[in-house]
């Protein structure tokens, strides 16, 4: 079962659910699903019932709202991967961008799909060899959004140093300085290097022709439809959206370095 939206309830309201309608009851009916949800959870104990129809309501109240979300099983989101603490009832989560499989908050949406490409780039440029990493905000968000990053550079063994200088420098985020790899190769698990071809012309130059020298883009324009539409959307359903709501900011940083030789 793959949704781009998803909303997590314990199983047996999503089975009443979707028994109503395969009993003909329309979806987008509050009504008739609702007392159709009573006729098959009557055997359940009282705050079951309760439960479920608060659970049913924002289901049904966001696809009234235009938002196309859909119910899972507890026993279902097992097979997904939610961040720390989640799957909650009542959360709306997003699918992330480029993997299958993986949920985040409409919450923290962006700001965990953009930390997870920027890491990818850096890991795909350590894999790769680099001695030499320098990234500069070219815009969208910059300093403040770096400095919470956990970011793929604070787990190496490495020397990192976030700038404080304001005058030339003042763009500068992040500059490491590694041994370097001089077996390059391309890490396994990659799902943004299929979609970025200048990433892999970059890889395709330093294994193949000795590139020494690099200049690499991570580009985050699109919100994937995670706006403040959505988030209007999901409040007046009664969703949860699982925190404080960042919104998109369209990035770009530039990673400029050197290659072992």
């Amino acid at each position: 079962m793959k949704s781009n939206l998803v909303v997590v309830a314990p199983d047996e309201v999503v089975a009443a659910a979707r028994a109503a309608e395969t009993d003909g009851e329309e979806a987008s009916n509050l009504s008739k699903v609702s007392k159709a949800l009573g006729r098959y959870l009557f055997y359940g104990p009282g705050v079951l019932i309760l439960d479920g129809a608060e659970a049913l309501a924002a289901w049904v109240k966001a696809r009234q709202n235009g938002v196309n979300v859909t119910q899972i099983s507890a026993s279902e989101a097992s097979d997904f991967t939610f961040p720390p603490g989640h799957p909650r009832d009542g959360v709306l989560y997003v699918a992330h961008p480029a993997t299958s499989g993986v949920y985040f908050t409409v919450a923290s949406f962006h700001r965990l799909a953009f930390e997870h490409k920027f890491s990818e780039a850096v890991d795909l440029l350590m894999h790769l060899g680099a001695t030499e990493i320098k990234v500069k905000h070219v815009q969208g968000w910059s300093r403040e959004f770096a400095a919470k990053m956990a970011g793929p550079l604070s787990a190496t063994e490495v020397d990192i140093q976030v700038s404080s200088q304001k005058a030339n420098a003042s763009s500068l985020l992040y500059e490491a300085h590694l041994e370097g790899n001089t077996q390059p190769r391309i890490p396994d698990s990659l799902v943004w290097y299929q979609h970025e071809p200048t990433w892999q012309s970059i890889a395709k130059g330093r294994i193949e022709f000795g590139l020494t020298e690099f200049s690499l883009t991570v580009n985050y324009e699109d919100d994937f439809g995670v706006n403040a539409g959505l988030k209007l959307n999901a409040g007046k359903a009664g969703l949860d959206l699982g925190g404080t709501f960042e919104d998109h900011q369209a990035t770009t940083w530039q990673i400029h370095g050197k290659f072992a030789k």
